[in-house]
């Protein structure tokens, strides 16, 4: 009797067997990369998303310099206390992205501002000596200048020294007008009995860049 040999299933049919195998065996196999063996190169552009990142996985260290731009910062999400000192410099503000609202009170003071404070001295006619009198003497800011305060009194006919005698009527900015910023000057007027000595009604007006 002779033998009748089967024929071998075709590499299709193996393949479909190997499947069914393992779908019936409920087995599972996964497949396992070396280490480090995915790199940027092996990635797609934009195939990793943020909801693949896990928390804190990006740190500043792997940041570019510049590749965080503020179209890409959610409005709110960058708190002052985020921030390090002196991390925010003025290259990095805009134009008028810092007003008064924004600044904290007494935050700004006058030493850290830079202000251009002139002083203007005047003088009145001599009041001769033995002669009482009136006398009104003012001071006008540089142009560009308004004036912030002023004041004045009685000196001596040759010097700018006080002499303790005569009356100031009074001391005021000038134009007086109540309720504008047109003040550039100051004056002052006062009255003196007769003395021995001739004397003159001095007024200094503190100006500041407008």
């Amino acid at each position: 009797m002779s033998r009748r040999s089967l024929p071998l299933p075709s590499p299709a049919m193996a393949v479909a067997l190997c499947a069914l195998f393992v779908a019936l065996s409920g087995a599972a196999y996964a497949l396992t990369l070396p280490r480090n063996s995915v790199g940027p190169r092996q990635l797609r552009a934009r195939a990793v998303t943020s909801t693949k990142l896990g928390t804190s996985a990006v740190t500043a260290r792997a940041l570019r310099d510049g590749a965080v731009s503020g179209r890409k910062i959610a409005s709110g999400s960058v708190l002052a206390s985020d921030l390090g000192g002196a991390s925010v410099r003025t290259a990095a503000l805009a134009n008028g992205a810092v007003t008064a609202a924004k600044l904290a009170p007494d935050s700004v003071t006058a030493a850290q501002l830079s202000l251009p404070i002139v002083s203007v001295q005047a003088f009145s006619p001599v009041l001769p000596a033995v002669q009482a009198g009136f006398r009104l003497i003012g001071a006008t800011c540089p142009p560009g200048q308004r004036v912030v305060g002023g004041g004045g009194g009685w000196v001596t006919g040759s010097s700018a020294d006080a002499v303790g005698f005569g009356v100031v009527s009074g001391s005021r900015p000038t134009p007086p007008t109540v309720g504008t910023d047109s003040q550039n000057g100051w004056e002052v007027y006062g009255t003196d009995d007769a003395h021995p000595i001739d004397r003159r009604l001095m007024v200094i007006a503190i100006c500041l860049a407008t």
